[in-house]
């Protein structure tokens, strides 16, 4: 069953339109969907439409209901968003804010299954050392993981991550993606995740989109996205893409294409 999908998204700036008629593969229990293209493609714009943050024309779908039908109290109890900017660097601790924001959500969990909740993500994370530390003195990488904690103890059918691995280094950026596989795995559900790391979007995920400008380059399988013609025009490089031990596309980027 299809449990999340988008339809004829369109949106503007002004006059300017960012998102022309952009469709999204349907996607079924334990699916993740990378949406890659170089900046200004229109990634982030998207994701904004996704949670609702941004107005547009087109469909929005939560098994099968729009999002317009569905109440706002239900759709953010089934769907949650880690936006692009990390936490505030306030001097709230990071343990305060999941206690807070969850009391904020009205989650629907004892204060047992919440603080055990909140260990086993912190722990995961790598955040367990710094839940006490005012956010303020944390990294911008750090409170990244902070807003990704945020979004998993929610336990949503839907995960909208933009740009999750952008401030991290790539031990980092592995878990991070390996902890929403493993979750997708364990709990279900499905997972959009605009990236930048081609390999990344390979080796994690099930589809993958490619914008240019608004509009949908390719959309499919890494196999069937990540060649050589598409990434020369998008990316303006000259590439080889061979596969690897696990028979996942491996990108090379071998020179720039003059343009």
């Amino acid at each position: 069953m299809t449990i999340f999908s988008a339809h004829n998204i369109t949106t503007h700036y002004g006059k300017t339109t960012i998102l022309q008629d952009v469709s999204l593969p349907e996607l079924k229990q334990d699916q993740m969907l990378g949406l890659l293209g170089p900046n200004a493609s229109g990634k982030s714009t998207l994701m904004r439409c996704l949670t609702g943050e941004k107005s547009y024309q087109g469909r929005v779908l939560l098994d099968g209901a729009d999002r317009a039908d569905i109440e706002r109290d239900v759709w953010h109890q089934r769907v949650a968003t880690m936006p692009q900017s990390p936490p505030n660097p306030t001097a709230l601790m990071p343990t305060e804010l999941m206690w807070s924001t969850a009391r904020a959500l009205d989650l629907d969990f004892s204060d047992t299954e919440l603080g055990n909740r909140i260990e086993d993500i912190f722990d995961r994370l790598g955040l367990d050392a710094f839940a006490l530390s005012p956010l303020h003195t944390l990294s911008g990488g750090k409170r990244q993981l902070v807003g990704l904690a945020l979004a998993l103890m929610r336990d949503p059918d839907v995960l909208l991550l933009d740009e999750p691995t952008s401030a991290l280094d790539l031990h980092w950026r592995m878990v991070v993606l390996d902890l929403v596989r493993e979750r997708l795995a364990k709990r279900g559900g499905v997972a959009i995740a605009a990236l930048h790391d081609l390999d990344l979007a390979a080796r994690y995920c099930d589809q993958i989109v490619l914008l240019e400008s608004g509009k949908i380059i390719a959309a499919g399988t890494p196999h069937d996205v990540l060649t050589p013609d598409n990434l020369a025009r998008v990316y303006h490089v000259e590439t080889t893409v061979s596969v690897d031990a696990f028979g996942r596309p491996l990108v090379q980027v071998i020179r720039p294409i003059h343009q």
